[in-house]
């Protein structure tokens, strides 16, 4: 490491020659070649970058010297005073969309170059750039990883400023810093902290966010041996530190908070991750291997759970819903364990619920907040003072019980604007306003690159030039992007569909790529969102995405984004509830207690025919548990109890094409919209979870006009037709590259009456892509252990299932019947324990089964006085 220690070192004592020297640096400007400076002409003075006054100055000065002119202190001033008084004669030689922008710029009461007073601040993105910047990165980064191997830190990870400086004003010295994992950042903790400078140091320094910190304890290095040899002396000190510092973490009790109750009643916070017990792993390196990572991946998949793990006990947790509301604070009492008689939530640690008060908080009530929370399930926050002064502001008796349980709190501040004390400024870091919040809508060609593929967790990188190189559009916005910022993922035609919701984690950097933007999946949708519930939003019809739609990268207003993430919400919370429900369990036909009346072989015969065929209709008579067996069906595909993956639908001889796949409704503004039908919108999420089987059950397929209501999906739902190659144009697509296919991941169950005379018969080119199952009604062992666990005597359940067989046998002979007006057993699952028996039978018998009888054999009385003599008791 000694070569990347000394490249760094040696540019930077070159940097604070200028820095310290302004005229050296003016030379060395003077002395750029000229292809240099033709490349920076051309990035500071791109007419669609947006005015920004020290990159016009960066231009010009690049301009003039190509012109001839010679860079120095007084040609600065010249355009700095020119910028400042907005003389756009002075840069007639801009485009006039451009000299509008330096008009309408807004002035305050600082200087426009109240930042950029050293020359340079202005001037290191003339040297610092291009394959030296990259190389620096590159280093910065080796050096880091390669301190944390040594030094063995396997629970920490490290942040790295380079010669832009920690807010890009430019910087004569390079950083870097070790901290704990289970912190927000590196200004919570103690920090094994190295800084490359003409005079290099390193040692312990202590983050501005803590309180009543440790002095600092930085010596002088001359090489990167005397860097580790350092911190090993020091790391007794430093982990033993951050050891006894307290962390502060939100965490969400399931989705919505759906397990908040629970977790508060049995003093527990616990999470729902796909993993074993977590004590069998020494690191978090060792998690991810077991799922297949890369050793060093930062992926959520493990991290959120490795925090869970190693956090401290005595650490404070914000219970939250969503991103902005807190339910209650606890604190870790015990170590983490895995409890495997749970189905979900199985990692878990005991605390102490010290408050179960509600906080909500009011975007921006904290400056550059307009969220409290990260969304993810357990993560550090960074505004847990900000969080208790709320709470003893809004709730005084709060005050004893966080002074008792040493939660610091600032009581003199009550009453007034809720503030986080000022932070001391760490070492050679200045202190900046942070920037607000940007919110982007960025395309994906799903042929190329598919949401669909990735995962919560997963960092993903996007190019700023296209494939021949050049730059997108709109490349400005590429600029602009930087950590923390949020991404509306969006996969194009033909998909036109809203998948995930990404987090910035790097703006423009150079890799072996090119140019990328990088960022993280945060929230990846149960259900997406299609172009057509978005496109006609009276709210959106200025949004530019809206307007043209060509581009990869789109700017969005707070308010464009707040309503697309509220209808989000809106389409996914019920379903997101559902699948963290506690209901959710393991599943097997034959550990069943509650399973459908029909034997063990011919169920899993059905499952094996409904997983090749893809679509299958259970027909039968009234009463044999056909929709019941449906769920059950996609239980055991599944292997679960999962509601959420199946939908329902009944049809009936109003339903149509476009109630199933997509039709024009009229809409409030007089117009009409394209809406997504019920079985569309349920392809549409089966495609963006290819992992997962979804089943679609049709109540009473026959009821309704097959040929319409499925139109061209006649073809698209056979078994060999699940693939993209076969998708076809639908009726109402828009462009031609707007096709549709079923995907191979979804399983069409469709359940038929065969009693009812007024049906149509089943369209014959339909009959060809199901398969057809039988159903019987079923009297034997099984039924009657139902019956006798439902309470009924044995006398009772005899005659119910010998009468009834005798009375099926009857209908089955008659000629003008025959098996499908046979009585279902689901006449008889209605008994509640304590009931008078024979009183129920009688209702039963009176109100249900005459009528039924009497429709069947509607010419023939005697017959039906003979039935009801048999089934009388």
């Amino acid at each position: 490491m000694q070569t990347q220690f000394q490249y760094i070192t040696d540019l930077a004592k070159q940097y604070r020659g200028y820095t310290e020297n302004p005229i050296s640096l003016y030379a060395a400007i003077n002395s750029l070649p000229k292809n240099i400076v033709e490349e920076i002409y051309k990035e500071y003075g791109d007419p669609d970058r947006d005015f920004k006054p020290v990159n016009l100055l960066r231009a010009e000065i690049a301009r003039r010297i190509l012109q001839g002119e010679t860079a120095s202190e007084a040609l600065v001033n010249e355009i700095k005073d020119n910028i400042r008084t907005k003389n756009v004669d002075y840069f007639n030689h801009y485009k006039e969309d451009f000299l509008k922008q330096i008009q309408e710029y807004e002035l305050f009461k600082r200087d426009l170059f109240a930042n950029w007073q050293n020359p340079w601040s202005i001037f290191h993105s003339y040297f610092y750039r291009g394959t030296i910047r990259e190389t620096v990165l590159n280093y910065l980064e080796q050096i880091a990883k390669d301190l944390l191997a040594k030094l063995e830190l396997k629970d920490y990870i490290f942040h790295k400023v380079d010669f832009q400086g920690a807010t890009n004003f430019g910087s004569d010295f390079c950083w870097i810093t070790l901290y704990p994992i289970t912190k927000e950042s590196h200004k919570d903790s103690y920090q094994f902290f190295v800084r490359f400078d003409a005079s290099p140091e390193a040692g312990q320094i202590a983050g501005w966010s803590v309180k009543e910190p440790k002095p600092n304890n930085l010596k002088p290095i001359s090489t990167y041996d005397d860097a580790y040899n350092l911190l090993q002396k020091l790391k007794p000190e430093i982990t033993k530190l951050n050891k006894e510092s307290r962390n502060y973490f939100k965490f969400a009790p399931g989705s919505q908070a759906s397990e908040w109750e629970r977790f508060h009643n049995e003093n527990i916070i616990a999470i729902d991750f796909n993993f074993d017990d977590l004590n069998k792993f020494e690191s978090r390196e060792e998690m991810n291997k077991e799922i297949g990572l890369k050793d060093d991946d930062k992926s959520n998949k493990t991290w959120n759970l490795w925090l869970f793990k190693t956090a401290n006990i005595g650490d404070v947790v914000f219970a939250t819903k969503g991103v902005n509301t807190c339910l209650g604070i606890g604190i870790i009492e015990g170590s983490y364990f895995f409890d495997g008689i749970w189905d979900n939530f199985n990692h878990r640690r005991k605390v102490k619920w010290i408050t179960d008060k509600v906080y909500q908080y009011k975007s921006n009530t904290l400056k550059n907040y307009k969220n409290l929370f990260r969304p993810d399930t357990f993560s550090p926050t960074i505004v847990y003072e900000f969080i208790l002064n709320e709470y003893v502001r809004l709730y005084p008796e709060l005050a004893s019980i966080f002074a008792a349980n040493n939660l610091k709190f600032t009581a003199e501040k009550i009453g007034t604007t809720p503030i986080v004390s000022e932070p001391l400024v760490e070492i050679d870091e200045v202190n900046e306003e942070t920037e607000p919040l940007n919110f982007w809508w960025l395309n994906a060609n799903p042929k190329i690159w598919s949401i669909s593929n990735h995962t919560e967790g997963q960092r993903q990188t996007y190019t700023t030039h296209n494939e021949k190189g050049n730059k997108r559009r709109i490349y400005k916005y590429f600029e602009a992007a930087k950590p923390g910022d949020l991404i509306i993922g969006y996969e194009s035609t033909p998909t036109k569909q809203i998948k995930a919701i990404y987090e910035v984690t790097k703006g423009i950097h150079n890799t072996a790529n090119g140019e990328e933007i990088e960022f993280e999946l945060v929230e990846k949708l149960e259900i997406p969102v299609h172009w057509n519930d978005l496109k006609n939003n009276v709210a959106l019809q200025h949004c530019e995405v809206f307007i043209n739609n060509q581009g990869s990268l789109f700017k969005l207003t707070e308010e464009e984004y707040d309503i697309i993430r509220e209808i989000i919400d809106n389409k996914n919370i019920i379903t997101e509830k559902l699948l963290q429900s506690s209901n959710i369990k393991k599943y097997k036909f034959t550990d069943d207690s509650d399973k459908p009346f029909i034997s063990e072989a011919d169920f899993l015969q059905t499952v094996a025919l409904l997983k090749r065929k893809k679509n299958i209709i259970l027909q039968g008579p009234p009463g044999v548990g056909k929709t019941f067996i449906a769920r059950k069906l996609a239980y055991e595909i599944m292997q679960e109890v999962k509601d959420a993956n199946i939908e329902m639908v009944q049809f009936h001889q109003s339903y149509s094409y476009e109630d199933f796949i997509q039709g024009l409704r009229p809409t409030q503004k007089g117009g009409f919209d394209l809406r997504d039908g019920i079985f569309y919108s349920f392809c549409q999420r089966a495609l963006a979870h290819p992992d997962r089987p979804f089943f679609f059950i049709i109540d009473e397929i026959n009821r309704g006009n097959l040929s319409k209501i499925f139109g061209e999906l006649m073809m698209l739902i056979e078994a060999d037709k699940r693939e993209e190659k076969f998708a076809l144009k639908l009726t109402y697509a828009e462009d031609e590259e707007d096709r549709f296919y079923v995907p191979s991941n979804l399983y069409i169950i469709g359940t038929m009456n065969t009693a009812d005379r007024s049906l149509a018969i089943v369209d014959y080119a339909l009959r060809r892509r199901f398969a057809f199952i039988t159903l019987q009604p079923d009297y034997g062992n099984n039924f009657r252990s139902f019956l006798t666990s439902k309470g009924l005597s044995a006398g009772m359940v005899e005659h119910i299932c010998s009468a009834v067989t005798k009375v099926n046998s009857k209908i089955k002979e008659d000629i003008n019947l025959g098996e499908g007006f046979q009585i279902g057993h689901s006449y008889f699952c209605t008994f509640t324990t304590n009931e008078d028996e024979n009183k129920w039978w009688n209702e039963i018998l009176s109100f249900e089964l005459k009528p039924l009888l009497e429709e069947i054999w509607f010419d023939d009385s005697t017959i039906v006085s003979e039935v009801l003599k048999q089934l009388s008791r």
